[in-house]
């Protein structure tokens, strides 16, 4: 299988991108019923094996070999379907040869777009037809603000009917894209004839929705409106795949992530909470750590000051200490003096008259 880049469609892939590509080549085939074929940018070859299913015989080609080697292993079951690698301008078969040209979704890939047109109008018999499409660059790219890297070139509609004109006498338009809608169908047997309804202001009309907002533009061209063959608008529904059902999962699966987002916004909101309390709580602690801090600096500063007067007063004691013993020698050398003894009298006296 051929990996998907997103420059070309395989069938692998799922979803809208599926849907759009198997409705043209469903729809094609109608026009190709018993006729000669060729299939411009084939790519994986799923469209020209649709085409062969019903065509007389059908050529895909493709510019990438390794697309055409991939076609021709995996269809080769289908014999009246070959391919052959060749590029949109210069295009490898006769002259005249082909009741049938298909080219989708190729236009927009080229910047030589005029020598693309007269390239398939040359290989296409007088009688025979084109069925092309492109992107309508006002809604694919303008209004969704979006940019194919892999288009080189895509038209506004104006753009695209005066480049099919200039090589086509007659060009009849249908507009692609996914809708809403609701279908109401037989359940008993498939009805060949629907009706659409558009419901505008209340009022419900037979008629298609706004083509200006076609996501694709599929055009079938000839050479005069009287070649022009008449083919029906239908709608495309593939068995097995149901996109509706899809995105209702999608929707489910959203809204309980949104339940899941507010159960955990709510958590977030109590643990914010919770938060703030712990913040507040370590705050307070912090700043009863700084008064304990600044108390104790103040303790030690006063236990250094006191140590400082104790040292000072130890050693006044030291000082008056040693003065009251130096007294006490003085007071004994003086007593015991023989002055001392022959004054004895004099001191009796002293304190008899006293």
């Amino acid at each position: 299988m051929l990996e998907f880049t997103g420059e070309r469609f395989i069938p692998s892939e799922g979803g809208e991108i599926r849907y759009e590509h198997m409705h043209r080549y469903c729809w094609a085939q109608a026009l190709c019923r018993g006729r000669t074929v060729l299939d411009i940018a084939c790519g994986e070859g799923y469209g020209s094996a649709l085409l062969a299913q019903v065509a007389e015989s059908v050529i895909g080609v493709d510019i990438s070999q390794d697309a055409v080697n991939h076609a021709s292993r995996n269809y080769s079951a289908q014999a009246n379907l070959r391919f052959i690698q060749g590029s949109a301008t210069r295009v490898p078969v006769d002259d005249a040869s082909v009741d049938v040209l298909v080219s989708f979704e190729t236009l927009e890939h080229l910047a030589e777009q005029e020598q693309m047109l007269g390239e398939l109008r040359r290989v296409l018999k007088p009688s025979g037809i084109l069925v092309i499409s492109s992107p309508n660059k006002q809604v694919y790219s303008d209004d969704r603000n979006y940019v194919n890297e892999f288009h080189v070139k895509e038209l506004y509609f104006d753009e695209l009917d005066a480049l099919l004109h200039r090589h086509f006498g007659a060009v009849r338009y249908f507009g692609q894209r996914f809708l809403t809608a609701s279908a109401l169908l037989p359940v008993d047997s498939a009805a060949g004839h629907y009706e659409a309804l558009l419901l505008e202001q209340g009022r419900a009309h037979s008629k298609t929705f706004n083509p200006e907002k076609s996501m694709y533009f599929v055009a079938v061209c000839a050479a005069s409106e009287d070649m022009l063959p008449v083919v029906k608008p239908n709608l495309f529904i593939e068995d097995g795949s149901d996109l509706y059902s899809v995105q209702q999962d999608v929707m489910r699966w959203a809204s309980g992530l949104d339940r899941e987002h507010k159960e955990l916004a709510a958590t977030h909101v109590k643990l914010q909470s919770e938060f703030d309390e712990r913040t507040a709580w370590a705050l307070r602690l912090d700043a009863e750590r700084q008064q304990q801090a600044s108390e104790q600096e103040a303790l030690q500063r006063s236990l250094v000051e006191s140590a400082s007067r104790a040292e000072s007063a130890e050693k006044a004691l030291a000082a008056a200490s040693a003065s009251s013993s130096e007294a006490k020698r003085e007071l004994a050398a003086l007593t015991g003096s023989r002055l001392w003894r022959l004054m004895t009298p004099f001191r009796w006296l002293g304190r008899l008259f006293a």
